[in-house]
C-alpha cells in the first residue's frame, strides 16, 4: 500500500468521524454529471450536505483543521467540472435553504435557497430590487459570489450584509465592505458564503410581476430554454462594442459542434451538451476553440463566466471556490 493510498484512507476516516460528530450526511459514489446543469464531470470522492448555516460553518472549520480540501457547490448551474477523479470534498449547499425571513424591506435568506424562488417570494410580498434576476438558475450563494445580474439588477446593489463562515462560526459582514464588480466580487478563495440580508424597496406586486414576466419573455425568446447549459459561458468583453454572444454569432459559430458539445443555435454565448455520455472535455475544447478564434480575429481575450473545476492530485488540498457557486 503506497503513501497516497494511506493518506486517502486516513482522510476518509477523519471525514467519517467529522460527519458523524456533526450529524451531517456524507456520501460517496457521486459524479459531477449528477450535480451540474451541464450534466458532465467526473467522480467525486465525498459529497457532504449540511442543512443549516451553523452546520456548514462548523464543517468547513473541521475540514480546514484536518487539512482536507473542499469546495462548495450550490445547484451547479455555473460550473464545468472536468472528467477526471476529483479528490476533494464537495460541500453541497443545495439542502441549506432555511426559511426566507422578511422584516419590512429587509430579507434574510440562506445561501442554498433558489434564486428564482426568492425572486417570486419577494415579488409576491411587494418588494422590488431583484426581479431582473428571476430567470437566473442557481442559488443565492452563487449569485452573491459572482454578483449575478440581469436586466438592470445586480444582487450586490441590494445586499445589506453577507453571512460567512469564520473559525467555525457564522459571521455577518456589511455589504458595503465588499467590492461588487461585473460578475466578480472581492470574496476570497476558501471563503464560504452562508447567506445574506437584502434591502429591497416596496412596490406594487402587480407591477413587479409585469417586469418579471417581461424579462422572462425576453429570456425565452433569446436563450436555449430546456437545454443542458451553464448559462453564458463567457463574460462580455469591455473592449468590444457588442455582446459576446453577438460577436460569436457574427463569426458564424452558432451550431458548431465538438463531440457532445454544441454552440447553441439560439444564443451563441451558450454551450450546451447532448447525450448520456457527454464529456466536459468536449465542452472545454469547444470553448477554447471559440476563445482562440476571438483572440485571432478580434484581438480580444474572452474571460470565462462559468467556473472551471479541475481534478486535482489527491495530495493537493483544494480550497473553497465556486455556484454557482451556483452560481
Amino acid at each position: 500500500m503506497n503513501d497516497e493510498t494511506n493518506k486517502l484512507e486516513e482522510r476518509d476516516r477523519a471525514l467519517e468521524e467529522i460527519a458523524a460528530r456533526l450529524g451531517v450526511r456524507a456520501e460517496r459514489g457521486k459524479r459531477f454529471a449528477e450535480l451540474t446543469s451541464l450534466r458532465v464531470g467526473g467522480a467525486i470522492d465525498w459529497v457532504i450536505a449540511p442543512e443549516t448555516e451553523r452546520q456548514a460553518a462548523a464543517i468547513v472549520y473541521e475540514l480546514d483543521q484536518a487539512g482536507i480540501g473542499w469546495r462548495p457547490l450550490g445547484s451547479g448551474s455555473n460550473v464545468l467540472a472536468d472528467d477526471g477523479d476529483h479528490h476533494y470534498v464537495v460541500l453541497n449547499l443545495s439542502n441549506m435553504k432555511g426559511e426566507v425571513r422578511i422584516d419590512d424591506e429587509l430579507v434574510s435568506v440562506s445561501a442554498g435557497y433558489s434564486l428564482p424562488r426568492l425572486c417570486i417570494d419577494v415579488a409576491r410580498g411587494g418588494l422590488s430590487g431583484i426581479e431582473g434576476l428571476g430567470g437566473i438558475p442557481g442559488t443565492v450563494g452563487g449569485a452573491l459570489w459572482m454578483n449575478a445580474g440581469a436586466y438592470d439588477h445586480e444582487i450586490g446593489t441590494v445586499t445589506e450584509t453577507v453571512r460567512v463562515a469564520r473559525e467555525g462560526k457564522v459571521v455577518e459582514i456589511p455589504g458595503a465592505n465588499i467590492q461588487w464588480n461585473y460578475r466578480h466580487t472581492s470574496f476570497k478563495e476558501g471563503e464560504l458564503l452562508l447567506g445574506a440580508t437584502l434591502r429591497l424597496t416596496k412596490d406594487d406586486p402587480e407591477r413587479i410581476k409585469a417586469r418579471m414576466d417581461e424579462a422572462k419573455s425576453k429570456r425565452l425568446a433569446t436563450q436555449p430554454h430546456g437545454s443542458r447549459s451553464a448559462g453564458c459561458f463567457f463574460k462580455n468583453a469591455p473592449a468590444s462594442k457588442i455582446g459576446t454572444g453577438k460577436m460569436i454569432d457574427e463569426m458564424g459559430m452558432k451550431g458548431q459542434r465538438r463531440g457532445s458539445a454544441i454552440v447553441s443555435p439560439v444564443h451563441a454565448n451558450f454551450i450546451v451538451t447532448e447525450g448520456e455520455n457527454a464529456s466536459a472535455a468536449d465542452a472545454l475544447a469547444l470553448a477554447e476553440e471559440i476563445r482562440e478564434r476571438v483572440r485571432r480575429e478580434q484581438g480580444i481575450e474572452l474571460e470565462y463566466e462559468v467556473e472551471l473545476w479541475r481534478a486535482r492530485p489527491s495530495a493537493e488540498p483544494v480550497d473553497g471556490s465556486e455556484e454557482g457557486r451556483d452560481s
